[in-house]
C-alpha cells in the first residue's frame, strides 16, 4: 500500500471492489470489457497483481499486470469522475514497481494504435514502440501497437535542466558532440522516419500543419497524426507577433523558442523529425528555426503525412502533451540577412536572391495578403512548390541541381554566388533553404521577407517576369 497524493492511496484490489469495477468496465472499454467473473478469477491468480487507487476512500481506478512468464500490463481503468487527476500515471508506476519486485526485466503492453493519449502516458514512463498487431482488437478490427519497457534501470534521467545539466553530465556532452558530428540530412524518407520512430531511441516528432488560408491545423492534427507527434502552432510558437516593420512572422525570441522546444519534449541530444501535409513547406519553418538555434539532428519527413499514410502506417488521434525536455538553444546556427542586406544582395553581381513565392505574386499580378504587389528588385523567381513533384514529394537530386543551376545557384565553388531566399513571411523560403542545404549549398534566410519589405514605403518594388 502506498500514498500517491494527499487523498490518494494505492492498494491491492479486493473482492469488495468487483461490483464497482464490473459497472465501470463497459463504459471504459466497450466490447473489450471484462466481466465480474473474469476479475474474480484474475485477482486470485498468483501470477497476477491487481491494484486499486482510492481517493478519499472511494475507488477511483484499478489496474493489473501479468507477472512471470508474461510480464504484460493487462489493464488500466480510471473511473470517469476521477479522470485527469493523475490516477492512471500512479497506477502505471505501481504496476512497474510490482513487476520489478517480482524479478521482471522487461514489461510489455498493447494499446490501440490510434490512442495517442494512452501511448503518451506509456512513453512518459519509458515504454517504447516495438511492434504493430493488425486488427488486434475485435470485433472492431482496430490495430494495436506493442510497447516495451526495460526494467533494468531508470526510465529517464532526472536532474538539472538546461545548461547546468550539460555541465553536470560530461557523458551527455560527448553524446551531444557525437550527434553534431553526425548531423542529419535535411530530409528523410518515410521508411527511415518509420524506422526511427520505432527504434529504441525514438525521435521527437513535430506536426506543423499550417497554410496561408488555414493557419490553425490543430483540428486536423487531433483527427490523426504520426505516432507520438506533438502539435506545433506556427503562429505562436514558431514566430513572434506580427508587426508591419518586422513582417508577418518575425523570428521568435530565443527564450520563447526554447520554452516551446522544451514543451515539445526536446532534450539535449534529441533527434527531431518535422512534417506537415503540405510537402514540407510549413514544417521547414520548424526545421530552420531548430537548426538556426543550434540543433543538428533535425530533418523534414519527405512527403509528410501523405507519405506516411500511403505507406500503410497507422495514425494516432488526440492531443499529445509530452514530458517537458531540457534542451538549451543557442541561436545563430544558420545565416540570415536583414532588410538592408536584402536590398544590396544582388547589387555587385556576387549574390543571388531567390523569391520563393508563387510566380504570379513575384510578378506583381496578385497579392493576397501584403500591402504591395511585386518583388525585391534584383530577386529571381524560384517558387518553393517547384522543389516538389505534383504528389508533394521532393524532386530527385539531379532535377533539383539542374533547377537551381538554371537559377544561377550551384554547389560551393570558388566563384559560387552568395545565396539568400525570401518568401511572403519567411515560412516557405525555409523549405528552399533546406533543399539547397541537401544539395550542399548554404543559403541565408531573409526572415522579414516580402511582408516586411512591402510595408516600408521607402523600399522600391519591381514587377514583371
Amino acid at each position: 500500500m502506498s500514498e500517491v497524493g494527499p487523498s490518494h492511496r494505492v492498494r491491492p484490489v479486493v473482492p469488495a471492489d468487483l461490483d464497482a469495477i464490473a459497472a465501470a468496465e463497459p463504459e471504459l472499454f466497450g466490447s473489450q470489457a471484462w466481466s465480474r467473473g473474469v476479475y474474480a478469477e484474475e485477482i486470485e491468480r498468483p501470477d497476477r497483481c491487481y491494484l486499486a487507487v482510492d481517493v478519499d476512500g472511494r475507488l477511483a481506478g484499478y489496474a493489473g499486470v501479468a507477472l512471470d512468464p508474461e510480464w504484460t500490463v493487462m489493464t488500466i481503468g480510471v473511473l470517469p469522475w476521477a479522470q485527469r487527476r493523475g490516477i492512471a500515471r500512479a497506477l502505471l508506476h505501481a504496476l512497474v514497481d510490482a513487476a520489478r519486485r517480482a524479478g521482471g526485466t522487461e514489461l510489455f503492453l498493447e494499446v490501440k494504435a490510434h490512442d495517442g493519449g494512452a501511448q503518451q502516458l506509456y512513453r512518459d514512463a519509458g515504454f517504447r514502440l516495438v511492434g504493430l498487431r493488425r486488427r488486434y482488437y475485435q470485433p472492431e478490427g482496430v490495430d494495436a501497437v506493442v510497447m516495451r519497457l526495460d526494467l533494468g534501470g531508470p526510465t529517464r534521467r532526472v536532474g538539472p535542466v538546461g545548461a547546468e545539466a550539460v555541465a553536470a553530465d560530461p557523458a551527455g556532452q560527448r553524446e551531444a558532440a557525437r550527434r553534431r558530428e553526425a548531423a542529419m540530412d535535411p530530409f528523410v524518407d518515410v521508411a527511415a522516419a518509420h524506422d526511427l520512430i520505432w527504434s529504441a531511441d525514438p525521435p521527437v516528432v513535430l506536426d506543423v500543419r499550417w497554410a496561408l488560408g488555414a493557419p490553425d491545423g490543430r483540428a486536423a492534427y487531433a483527427a490523426g497524426h504520426l505516432p507520438g507527434a506533438v502539435f506545433v502552432d506556427l503562429e505562436t510558437q514558431l514566430a513572434a507577433p506580427a508587426a508591419p516593420e518586422l513582417g508577418r512572422h518575425p523570428l521568435p525570441e530565443a527564450a520563447h523558442l526554447q520554452a516551446s522546444a522544451r514543451a515539445w519534449g526536446i532534450d539535449t541530444g534529441s533527434t527531431v523529425l518535422v512534417y506537415d501535409d503540405a510537402g514540407g513547406t510549413s514544417a521547414a519553418r520548424a526545421w530552420w528555426l531548430l537548426r538556426w538555434a543550434g540543433l543538428d539532428r533535425v530533418a523534414i519527413i519527405d512527403g509528410g503525412l501523405r507519405a506516411w499514410v500511403d505507406a500503410g502506417h497507422h495514425l494516432e488521434q488526440g492531443m499529445i502533451r509530452p514530458r517537458p525536455g531540457n534542451v538549451v538553444l543557442r541561436p545563430g546556427g544558420l545565416p540570415t540577412i536583414d532588410i538592408d542586406e536584402a536590398a544590396a544582395w544582388t547589387a555587385d553581381g556576387t549574390g543571388v536572391l531567390l523569391d520563393a513565392r508563387a510566380g504570379e505574386r513575384y510578378r506583381g499580378e496578385v497579392e493576397p495578403v501584403d500591402p504591395r504587389a511585386g518583388h525585391v528588385p534584383g530577386a529571381t523567381s524560384a517558387p518553393t512548390v517547384q522543389n516538389l513533384t505534383e504528389a508533394g514529394w521532393l524532386r530527385e537530386r539531379a532535377e533539383l541541381l539542374d533547377r537551381f543551376a538554371r537559377l544561377g545557384v550551384t554547389p560551393a565553388a570558388a566563384d559560387a554566388p552568395r545565396v539568400a531566399a525570401y518568401c511572403g513571411s519567411g515560412v516557405t523560403a525555409a523549405h528552399t533553404v533546406a533543399v539547397l542545404a541537401s544539395l550542399g549549398i548554404e543559403a541565408a534566410l531573409f526572415p522579414g521577407s516580402w511582408s516586411q519589405w512591402s510595408n516600408d514605403p521607402a523600399r522600391p518594388v519591381a514587377t514583371g517576369p
